[in-house]
């Protein structure tokens, strides 16, 4: 059985990989020159003297989920009245009256989702989860996946992403149609 499947996934790796590639084309056809310009802001951002490299874009993509999970923690936190680490019922609606009517009824639905067990309060592992579903909805796992695809754009193999590798394959692209 681990065999087989061990088999399958390298048959179905290649055709994954061609998935990625495919919608890597299609970014850059779309608009080359607004691509080309957010993969040399990557490169610069999270890239060495020698590129980008993955370990860069998994710092992207963490940092980005990071910022995500604080965005949602920080609107707990700031319905903690207490400081206790948690946010009850009692602590929402005081946080209610001081918001909008938009405001109100978003803090109702983050709170619901938050308290998972149903019991008023959203606790410390409640909130945790919060922050992560936040993270991933932040950046998902199809982004991540199509900026490590970036690493494609890699045409001499060194495991680092250049700006000048990147405005060739967009001027490949364009050449090519």
């Amino acid at each position: 059985m681990t065999k087989a499947l061990v088999i399958a996934g390298l048959v179905m790796w290649p055709l994954a990989a061609m998935a990625e590639e495919t919608a890597l084309d299609k970014t850059m056809r779309k608009d080359p020159d607004r691509f080309a310009g957010q993969v040399t802001d990557l490169i610069a951002g999270f890239g060495g003297p020698e590129g980008l490299t993955l370990a860069g874009i998994e710092e992207h993509i963490a940092l980005e989920r990071a910022g995500a999970r604080a965005a949602t923690l920080r609107r707990f936190f700031a319905m903690d009245l207490d400081a206790d680490g948690t946010v009850d019922r009692a602590e929402l609606q005081t946080s209610q009256r001081a918001a909008n009517a938009n405001a109100r009824g978003r803090l109702e639905r983050q709170f619901r989702a938050a308290d998972a067990d149903g019991n008023g309060r959203a606790d410390a592992a409640e909130l945790a989860e919060q922050g992560r579903i936040a993270g991933l909805r932040g950046l998902g796992e199809d982004e991540a996946g199509f900026l490590r695809a970036l690493m494609t754009l890699d045409s001499d193999g060194n495991g680092a992403l250049t700006g000048a590798e990147v405005a060739q394959a967009v001027a490949g692209l364009e050449k090519a149609g």
